[in-house]
């Protein structure tokens, strides 16, 4: 929670202290970049960790006063896409002898916490601070069930809907 009160925060304080240059900032890349451009970088955000976040990108799309829907749903395609890249990727990536040695010695507690909670283990992983590209890397490096990986993915389409909601109520600020 405390993450999401920052982030309205922040928001807030953008607004209100830059608004002018964020929002030329939004137009500028919704008129050069489009919905390709925030598929393409909420895709880097979400499958590998890239430093600009899938909230920058509905910042953008607030900020320059177009329409909300195309790309509220090309930001949640990308980022369901980057989260099955990353997991597919890091099943691989647990094949390698040293991950794989590392994996086994923590994989007892990962096993234990899925055994007692189940898609509760997800459901509480998914409303954490830890990213999302992490999630699913983790997720594959533990060769995480794809029935609890799929749950995990579903979680991020609602948490998606709410950071979209804070910054649009944060930018009205």
């Amino acid at each position: 929670m405390l993450s999401l009160g920052a982030l309205f925060g922040a928001i807030a304080l953008a607004a209100h202290v830059a608004r002018d240059p964020l929002d030329a900032l939004g137009r500028a890349f919704v008129e050069r970049f489009g919905l390709a451009g925030m598929f393409l970088g909420t895709y880097l955000a979400d499958a590998f960790s890239f430093p600009i976040p899938p909230q920058f990108y509905m910042l953008t799309a607030i900020s320059s006063g177009g329409p909300q829907v195309a790309p509220m749903v090309v930001i949640s395609v990308a980022s369901l896409l980057a989260g099955s890249t990353g997991y597919l990727l890091a099943g691989h990536l647990a094949r390698f002898r040293i991950l794989a040695a590392r994996l086994e010695r923590t994989r007892p507690r990962i096993d234990r916490l899925f055994a007692r909670y189940g898609y509760w283990a997800i459901a509480i992983g998914s409303l954490t601070p830890v990213p999302f590209s992490m999630l699913c890397y983790l997720s594959g490096l533990y060769r995480i069930p794809p029935r609890y990986f799929v749950t995990l993915v579903l979680f991020r389409v609602p948490r998606l809907i709410l950071f979209y909601a804070l910054i649009r109520l944060g930018w009205s600020q």
